[in-house]
């Protein structure tokens, strides 16, 4: 995936209407709004076993808006980015809600009413009578407390540190294929029955997504208990390439668990692996630290050395790898 310099963002032009109805989806144009159109137009998602983050990026803020069972939950304004801005009047400019010193005229514009207030040394929490809650922590850089976050529930916070925390770990049977399967047709889409698999089938199964201003594109992301299937588009949502990274080492807790996940981390066992399947190694390129191994099928897999196990341990894998091997050719050689 091609990284880019960051999209002009825009503002965040619904902060009134959020503040006035009490959330991003009560907003009466949200109302209808579906969690598969959530998923569409934001800028990231994350999943875990029951509950979504869907994460939309502004100039001066982050929106995130939390179904749970896939139905609305919450939705959370987070304004941490708004600290780096050193001017204060800058700030007071760009965002309406900004210094608690200037808040309590702007909730009487709205007819907002503060029913819970809370003040320490470093922070002011309050919550409104519609029950939105509004947290501001003391800058010293700017002498006032600034608008940290806005959240429509008080759990909302808790919710999003257990998605974050806990992603969904899917079945990679339930995805229709196997780790055999994709080296031996060269890839997730060459597998018999995931020919057809469209971008808006994918998305909704996905249990992350990244389109965020710091990339090009879209990758859809696939959670496995060791492995991470990545489904690469562009702008225009054409699809450009996928690949399955090795993540047995995060999610296991030691050498064993992981040799118990899959028995073809490690270059020796890759090699038995290879031999039983039916599956040629055809050419190996390979550095002091790094081992691609290209085989018959189309597919190339990625191994990085390990001093914790005294072997080449497995990174990646791309399925229609082909069209890479001449540029791996140039940088490792044999």
């Amino acid at each position: 995936m091609k990284i880019s310099t960051p999209k002009k963002l825009t503002s965040f032009s619904k902060l009134n209407a959020f503040m006035k109805f009490g959330g991003f989806m009560e907003l009466p144009e949200n109302r209808e709004r579906t969690l598969r159109d959530s998923l569409a137009d934001c800028q990231a998602s994350f999943r875990s076993e029951h509950d979504i983050a869907i994460e939309y990026e502004f100039r001066h803020c982050d929106l995130t808006v939390i179904y749970v069972n896939n139905g609305y939950y919450g939705s959370h304004i987070d304004f941490s980015r708004l600290k780096q801005i050193s001017s204060k009047e800058r700030i007071v400019k760009s965002c309406a809600i900004n210094f608690w010193s200037h808040f309590q005229g702007y909730a009487e514009e709205l007819g907002l009413i503060i029913v819970t207030f809370t003040q320490t040394k470093n922070s002011i929490r309050i919550i409104l009578n519609n029950g939105v809650r509004l947290a501001f922590r003391y800058s010293k850089t700017h002498d006032d407390f600034l608008i940290n976050e806005i959240t429509s529930r008080y759990s909302n916070r808790r919710k999003m540190s257990f998605i974050y925390g806990k992603p969904c770990i899917l079945d990679m049977e339930s995805m229709g294929f196997t780790v055999i399967q994709y080296l031996k047709h060269g890839g997730f889409f060459n597998v018999p029955g995931n020919q057809e698999c469209r971008f808006e089938d994918l998305l909704m199964n996905c249990t992350t997504k990244e389109s965020h201003s710091s990339i090009t594109g879209t990758i859809l992301g696939f959670h496995f208990k060791a492995w991470l299937l990545e489904v690469f588009y562009d702008e225009e949502l054409q699809f450009i390439g996928e690949n399955i990274k090795f993540l047995g080492d995060s999610h296991c807790k030691n050498k064993d668990e992981t040799k118990q996940e899959t028995d073809i981390h490690v270059w020796e066992g890759f090699k038995d692996f290879t031999q039983r399947n039916g599956i040629q190694i055809v050419e190996i390129c390979r550095s002091r630290d790094v081992m691609i191994v290209f085989l018959d099928t189309g597919s190339n897999v990625h191994f990085n050395y390990s001093e914790e196990y005294g072997d080449y341990v497995i990174s990646v894998m791309e399925g229609d790898g082909v069209r890479f091997r001449d540029s791996y050719r140039k940088i490792y050689k044999d």
